[in-house]
């Protein structure tokens, strides 16, 4: 497996913000909750809502699965809250990402730690545990309160450096929100990532949200040489 792939498979687990955010996507997620394919509500949901209290509390998403020019995908995803924490100048929430692939029977972990805060919801950056790449986000604008069906902004940038001494970057990225059609009543909320370095490519990650901003379902997306690949 590519180690690029590998990552961008597990690179968007900053919550909501990559949560990194791994796009350039498909008009929709995936996934959605309709045989005759996504609905488009016309409810609002409460965007911010949802971001800061599901990351506030523990998840784990543990069968997604996709496939790929004839290769299997299965990924376990675990997002489990901690103390906070000190990073660059702030007092902020700390969470535990991890996320296993296994690729036809062959398994790799990444475990990152992200800092932010709530109320509203800011990503500040992450701690890559076992690579030790050291992200830093410049969040120039907030989620929305809430948002209709084909809604969509920016949210900011991202520098990933090889480590927290920030002496060697190694890739830049924009990041975006947009909320995507998926049943009467669910929507699909992404976080898209534009890594700025083309040899990486592009992902995303969704939720699927209800009126009261109940997370219910991930959807990861992973651009691969002009195919998609859909985790769900």
């Amino acid at each position: 497996m590519n180690p690029w792939l590998d990552r961008l498979l597990t690179r968007p687990r900053r919550g909501f913000l990559c949560m990194f955010p791994a796009a350039a996507l498909l008009s929709a997620c995936g996934g959605g909750g309709s045989n005759n394919g996504p609905v488009v509500s016309t409810l609002d949901f409460p965007v911010e809502t949802a971001v800061s209290v599901y990351m506030q509390s523990d998840h784990a998403f543990p069968n997604l699965t996709g496939s790929l020019d004839g290769t299997n995908f299965t990924m376990s995803y675990t997002f489990t809250p901690g103390a906070l924490a000190a990073f660059e100048g702030h007092t902020a929430h700390t969470a535990t990402e991890s996320a296993v692939l296994t690729v036809n029977g062959v398994q790799s972990q990444v475990t990152s730690i992200s800092y932010f805060a709530v109320d509203p919801y800011v990503s500040y950056g992450s701690l890559d545990q076992d690579t030790l790449e050291y992200a830093v986000v410049n969040q120039t604008a907030n989620l929305p309160t809430t948002a209709k069906v084909g809604q969509s902004g920016v949210l900011g940038d991202e520098i990933s450096y090889v480590d927290s001494s920030k002496a060697q970057v190694s890739d830049t990225s924009t990041l975006g929100w947009s909320l995507e059609a998926d049943t009467a009543t669910t929507a699909l909320f992404c976080i898209n990532v534009n890594v700025n370095n083309t040899s990486v490519g592009d992902g995303s990650q969704c939720y699927r949200v209800d009126a009261n901003g109940t997370v219910r379902d991930l959807v990861i997306r992973v651009n691969v040489n002009g195919s998609t690949l859909t985790l769900k």
